[in-house]
């Protein structure tokens, strides 16, 4: 698929699954050949993903708080006054039997609105660098259909009494959706997700899935 038939669908449909995209190359060579790898501070820019228990795992990330169970639908760096515009998830080692969850956050908008969401403010549960910002759940933005969805059940917390009821409105409906499920078997599968729209999360793991790697990388262009 060309980088232009990659970025129309990322328009269209939020995401995009590249089956066996290139498997002998390294992930950070294939992500530079469809766009611009984003620099986030903090992290490396290709991320080893593999499963480990809440023992295992470092503090204050999903798997941190859920250990090998279910990741909830969320979009990525929520609590960032301006989070990561794109997601890829490549296959180094897959499982049949682990799912990337999707949900398209258009519906939600659909639901609750977008006033009511506009006026959803939170902020990150911890402070950040800058202190404890104020934040929107959705926001106007240039591009993405001017607007920006960010929503973690984990990492950011409503700031008001009405903005705390619509967060439980939004935990409620989002709990009781229905995603597609995408399985990134084979060497090469990626998928790449527009994190400003799209909701996503992970099956459970099995307990003897932790050969399972995926690299993560975020994205601030797709060419």
């Amino acid at each position: 698929m060309k980088t232009t038939e990659i970025a129309a669908e990322l328009v269209h449909n939020g995401y995009v699954l590249l089956r066996r995209h290139f498997p002998s190359k390294a992930t950070d060579v294939v992500l530079q050949e469809i766009g611009e790898i984003d620099a986030v501070d903090g992290l490396a820019a290709i991320q080893q993903l593999t499963p480990k228990k809440l023992f295992e795992a470092t503090p204050n990330t999903y798997s941190g708080n859920f250990g090998v169970g279910e990741f909830p639908l969320h979009t990525d760096l929520a609590h960032w006054a301006k989070p990561p515009r794109y997601l890829a998830l490549r296959c180094v080692r897959g499982r049949a039997d682990v799912a990337t969850r999707l949900y398209d956050g258009n519906a939600l908008i659909r639901e609750l609105g977008i006033n009511t969401l506009r006026m959803t403010v939170v902020q990150p549960r911890r402070p950040m660098r800058d202190g404890m910002q104020l934040l929107r759940l959705l926001e106007r933005v240039e591009g993405a259909d001017g607007l920006r969805i960010r929503w973690d059940s984990i990492y950011i917390r409503p700031s008001t009494p009405t903005s705390e009821k619509t967060f439980e409105k939004v935990i409620n409906f989002v709990s009781n959706v229905k995603p597609m499920e995408v399985v990134l078997l084979q060497p090469g599968d990626t998928l790449l997700i527009d994190n400003w729209r799209m909701l996503h999360g992970r099956s459970a793991t099995p307990i003897d899935a932790h050969a399972r790697h995926i690299d993560r990388a975020y994205m601030r262009l797709i060419a």
